[in-house]
């Protein structure tokens, strides 16, 4: 798939709606400015389409047949600009006629019909290939004189609709791809007392998975994310970053040492324990896309270590009801579970869990301690013709490659809306705590979720017995600026939706408004101990601040101020979102469907 570098041809094409007085003067200057890197961002499945924006193209029959064949991989979108693995960030989510999308229900996805157009939807009108610092300050400059949106592009796996915008420039931050291994890491600015033992710091665009092939070749363990395909500096971290090992080494903003970073008002910054305290804090929680353009972050590491692995599953022929009685047994075993140090993810019919602890990680005693642990899950499945694998690896990249590779490789291609809660432990702690969770189960099977489809990442931070080194100052969340549900909760409940491709205004509507009463649903059940990850929220939550930051988003707001003061940066509910914002040009494609759920719920009430 080829870009076209900016030139007169170019510019004719999808002009920008939010700015006056833009010339090809000025952007030919900003072209040169960042070495010719300027480029026009075209939907990911245009080579497909025989009309762009209502206007005769060539279909490109080499890139569309790749585009087909694969249209469901991950890592075919991580390394285009335009490519968005979850398809509500490059499509305009409040007209279904503005998208460019193929049919996902089959695969090689089907060819779009005769005379169909692509049109640009979400994606941003143009990007730039970030290489240098210098290309993000031309960046800044060029949106405060011509009043054009920025919006940073990483890896494209945000579900938030936050790294894409109409008519907006993007930073494509994806080719920031530098490692470095540190045996002792002494972050910028501190004293030599102040070194925090092994870290990795890796750019912004460095995937999951070569952190951990890095980490590896260290015989080091990375804390990271589950999907290899997303940026380990970038918004998983600055989001909070939830790991399966987060239950016994913290989240992954709890163990991030150092950020380098250009702030909205154009300087180049390192925020650690010793310099930009304030920024540093913000950075680990308060979410990717606002507080500037990160350049690489340092990540603490441990050791190699054997790692306990639990593979439980269901028959895929299992009923709902089987599948709320697994729910019931894993949430009366998380509790226990947990401060054994596992963590993983529960699903309707699954449970692939792993755990670090040495009792439980042992390669000597032929796996029977971990399979001791997991025995209740595993007598349930077997009774029912399912299966159970407990064993125990010398690694944690060896337990990547043989149980989360596999199943990680093809989620992309569709438009997924989650909605996430963080469940208190207090919960788990008593019968008429399990009722209340079950309750809820069942509540929301009435409004269409199948619990089957369950899904829910148990990687709550420190949950295990004892104290680990990681622990200390962490437990309260007063060293990040994470929802501080995070460090007293369980399980991360998701409910999650599927959109057709070809889904229409009301089909959306009706579905976002069911995901939204659910949404509502879990923040009863939990009130105001509970919480939501932003990086896994649904986008048309109502109380988000609160939601999404609980008491720590006023501060976020006035860190905001303090390093954007113009406001260049703004994403949907990214901190320093204006409720105004829901009715501007700038959010179009959000701000409908807002209003209209946010009535239909007034309605049900």
């Amino acid at each position: 798939m080829k870009s076209c570098v900016v030139s007169y041809a170019c510019l004719l094409i999808g002009p920008f709606a939010f700015s006056q007085g833009q010339s090809i003067k000025a952007w030919n200057a900003l072209n040169a400015s960042v070495s010719g890197r300027l480029f026009a961002d075209k939907p990911f499945a245009l080579p497909c389409f025989s009309m762009y924006n209502g206007n005769d193209v060539a279909v490109d029959e080499a890139a569309c047949s790749l585009i087909r064949n694969n249209y469901t991989s991950n890592s075919i979108y991580a390394g285009v600009p335009s490519g968005y693995m979850n398809l509500q960030s490059g499509t305009c989510l409040g007209n279904p006629l503005d998208q460019c999308t193929l049919d996902d229900t089959v695969l090689p996805a089907s060819k779009p019909a005769p005379g169909a157009s692509c049109y640009q939807g979400s994606v941003p009108s143009y990007y730039i290939d970030i290489r240098e610092t210098s290309d993000i300050n031309a960046a800044l400059n060029f949106s405060r004189e011509i009043q054009i949106p920025l919006v940073i592009k990483n890896s494209g796996h945000d579900y938030m609709t936050r790294n894409s915008q109409k008519g907006s420039l993007a930073l494509w931050v994806h080719n920031l791809q530098d490692l470095a291994f540190h045996e002792e890491f002494v972050p910028e600015g501190c004293p030599a007392s102040s070194g925090v033992g092994r870290a990795i710091t890796a750019g912004t665009g460095v995937s999951t998975a070569d952190v951990y092939d890095f980490a590896n070749e260290h015989e080091s363990t990375f804390v990271g994310g589950y999907s290899q395909n997303v940026a380990a500096s970038g918004g998983w971290v600055q989001g909070g970053g939830h790991s399966v090992l987060s239950p016994v080494y913290g989240l992954g903003a709890d163990r991030v040492a150092e950020f380098k970073i250009v702030t909205p008002d154009g300087v180049s910054r390192v925020a650690n324990q010793c310099q930009h305290t304030d920024l540093f804090w913000a950075l680990r929680g308060g979410g990717g896309g606002t507080f500037g353009i990160v350049l690489e972050a340092t990540h603490r590491v441990e050791p190699s270590m054997p790692v306990a692995v639990a593979n439980i599953r269901l028959p895929s022929n299992s009923t709902a009801e089987t599948s709320l009685n697994w729910i019931e047994l894993m949430a009366r075993q998380s509790l226990a579970w947990g401060k054994q140090g596992w963590g993983g993810h529960a699903g309707g019919l699954y449970l692939t869990y792993m755990n670090p602890v040495p009792v439980i990680a042992n390669l000597t005693d032929g796996s029977s301690a971990a399979e001791a642990s997991m025995s209740a899950a595993t007598k349930f499945a077997v009774a029912i013709g399912g299966t159970s694998v407990v064993e125990v690896l010398p690694n944690f990249h060896d337990v990547w490659d043989k149980y989360v590779i596999p199943g990680a490789l093809t989620s992309a291609g569709v438009t997924r809306v989650l909605a996430t809660r963080i469940i208190p432990r207090k919960i788990f702690e008593s019968d008429a705590g399990i009722t209340k969770l079950m309750d809820f189960m069942t509540a929301i099977q009435s409004l269409g979720f199948d619990p089957r489809k369950f899904y829910c990442p148990v990687d709550t931070p420190f949950v295990v017995d004892g104290a680990t080194k990681s622990e200390e100052g962490y437990r309260t969340g007063s060293a990040t600026s994470v929802q501080p549900a995070w460090y007293n909760g369980l399980w991360s409940i998701s409910t999650s939706l599927t959109l057709p491709w070809n889904a229409s205004y009301a089909q959306r509507l009706q579905s976002l408004t069911a995901i939204t009463k659910s949404t509502i649903l879990a923040e009863e059940l939990t009130g105001v101990e509970g919480g939501t990850y932003p990086n896994e929220a649904n986008p048309f939550t109502q109380n988000w601040r609160q939601s999404w930051w609980g008491d720590n988003y006023e501060a976020l707001r006035a860190i905001k101020n303090k390093y954007d003061p113009e406001g260049l940066l703004k994403c949907w509910k990214c901190v320093g979102f204006e409720d105004n914002d829901i009715s501007s040009d700038r959010f179009s494609c959000q701000g409908k469907l807002q209003w209209d759920i946010d009535q239909n719920l007034a309605d049900i009430k």
